[in-house]
């Protein structure tokens, strides 16, 4: 029996029909009101389920370090608590007004500053006379107290270190603080003034903030026109007139130019080493000469040995070139003149004599 009703209950034809009934028995229940089907009222409320993901706690672990028993632990400072903003008074606030002083001002009171002008008076007193402008200029030194008055004797040589022949001499005079005269003359001695006749060189100018300020040179060799020349300065145009034998020129003039005699001697005013670049007129032409230092020298002369600076000036273009000893002990007088014409030609000049004192005039 249990048999067939398995068989029964596994045919699929059975089971089709066994659902249909168990649904129209429901549907028969449900419309008679047998059977009360509710349903959730999902509007009534709302359930809000709220997830959230936690780390888990971490665990420090702390390793207490042993501490030596010689330490001592200070004592912790209580923290320091800051003082109090203090309000300046009113009197030391910028831009704050004083009431009273405003009271007793005048309607329109001036600024005042740090250091107010002082009201300028005028004087029923001359003004006093202006002293003599002192030697002095911008970016140089100048030696207030050179030498008037300078004469020097040289014995002369035409090569280096040979014997002497022939002698120079070369005077500076300064005229009432004001006009200066450089005369330089050299002879031939024995054979050598048969051959060549005296040379003579001349500067005159005025002596300024700056040192000389020549206004005239002359170079005149013998009587031999073709080999002389002569260069004027006119300041207040700065023009220079070069004039020789073969006609004159104008050239423009520079601040401190020098001729070739005056510059020797504008090493008593300017020391050596200040500029190291110069103008100077030679009669010829108008050139910028580049000197040179060459160190300090300690020559033998008959006047003893001399402490010196050695200095070379030249151009690249030059007839000449001129080597000088400034003797330190004599404001940079020259005492030691080497020329070396383009031809290797060599005239040489020593000290033998050096005066500073004006010789007194005779009436």
């Amino acid at each position: 029996m249990w048999s067939k009703l398995e068989q029964v209950l596994n045919d699929p034809s059975h089971k089709r029909l066994g659902l249909a009934l168990a649904v129209s028995v429901v549907l028969h229940f449900f419309l008679l009101g047998k059977l009360d089907l509710t349903l959730p009222d999902l509007k009534k409320e709302m359930h809000l389920i709220e997830a959230s993901i936690q780390m888990p706690k971490a665990v420090v672990k702390t390793v207490e370090t042993p501490i030596p028993e010689d330490v001592v632990i200070p004592e912790p400072t209580p923290p320091v608590k800051p003082p109090e903003p203090v309000e300046p008074p009113e009197a030391e606030m910028p831009n704050q007004v004083n009431e009273a002083a405003v009271t007793d001002a005048a309607p329109d009171p001036e600024p005042v500053t740090e250091n107010p002008p002082q009201p300028q008076t005028e004087s029923s007193e001359p003004d006093p006379p202006q002293e003599e402008p002192q030697l002095g200029d911008a970016g140089l030194v100048i030696n207030e107290n050179a030498y008037q008055y300078v004469e020097t004797d040289f014995d002369v040589r035409t090569r280096i270190d040979g014997s002497t022949e022939g002698k120079a001499k070369i005077t500076y005079n300064l005229i009432d603080n004001k006009q200066y005269q450089l005369k330089w003359l050299t002879e031939g001695s024995g054979i050598v003034a048969l051959l060549f006749p005296d040379l003579l060189q001349t500067s005159e100018g005025e002596l300024t903030k700056a040192g000389l300020q020549p206004k005239s040179y002359l170079y005149q060799f013998g009587n031999k026109t073709d080999k002389t020349r002569t260069a004027n300065f006119d300041w207040q145009t700065r023009k220079v007139i070069l004039q020789t034998s073969k006609g004159a020129k104008t050239e423009d003039l520079s601040e401190g130019t020098q001729d070739i005699l005056s510059f020797m001697y504008q090493f008593m005013y300017v020391a050596p080493l200040q500029t190291m670049q110069i103008h100077i007129a030679t009669g010829k032409k108008l050139a910028t000469y580049d000197y040179s230092f060459e160190g300090e020298e300690n020559i033998n002369s008959v006047l003893g040995e001399l402490k010196t600076i050695h200095i070379t000036h030249s151009n690249s273009d030059a007839d000449e070139k001129t080597e000088l000893w400034l003797a330190i002990d004599y404001q940079f007088v020259p005492v030691k003149i080497r020329k070396t014409e383009k031809n290797g030609d060599v005239v040489e000049m020593v000290a033998t004599r050096i005066n500073t004192n004006r010789p007194t005039v005779n009436n």
